[in-house]
């Protein structure tokens, strides 16, 4: 009975230090996203008014708190109901040295009260990378808002905060 009781004392030890040393390696990214949508399409469901589902391209730039820059490029989709719904999608950051990284996010809308815009907010998380950024494992959060309604031309910023770890060399 002793030497169970040690073995599950060892074995939660070694996790709580396991835990404690991937948090320790892992570091911290923030900073704001500028964006425009490039190209939209929707279309109406049909089943209630306003309600919509579409596709759209969006690039910009984001700009680091470490103070690097970097291109994004992303690929979306959306399903709203008089503008409040959920929003999925992939982007790819490349950055100047040519690294680049790719996540996968989703997250929900919801119209401005004065009903030109919409705010919104979505957790993401790392789906590769390449460069300095291979083997990147982490994900984060994103609020922002768009100044318009949605459609071609929109402009949007998001402020992003994340964690990531990459392998050891």
């Amino acid at each position: 009975m002793k030497a169970k009781l040690w073995i599950v004392m060892f074995s939660v030890a070694a996790l709580a230090v396991f835990a404690a040393v991937s948090l320790a390696g892992a570091e911290t990214i923030k900073g704001r996203q500028v964006t425009f949508i490039s190209k939209a399409e929707v279309i109406q469901v049909g089943d209630v008014p306003d309600h919509i589902i579409g596709i759209y391209d969006q690039t910009g730039l984001v700009s680091f708190d470490t103070g690097e820059v970097a291109s994004i490029t992303m690929k979306g989709t959306l399903d709203y109901i008089k503008g409040s719904g959920t929003i999925r999608g992939y982007t790819i950051t490349t950055y100047e040295d040519g690294s680049t990284t790719s996540s996968k996010w989703q997250g929900t809308t919801r119209p401005d009260p004065g009903g030109k815009g919409s705010w919104f907010e979505s957790t993401w998380t790392y789906t590769q990378g390449t460069g300095r950024f291979a083997g990147i494992q982490g994900g984060g959060t994103s609020t922002g808002r768009r100044f318009v309604p949605f459609g071609g031309g929109a402009q949007l910023y998001s402020d992003v905060i994340g964690t990531y770890t990459l392998p050891a060399k």
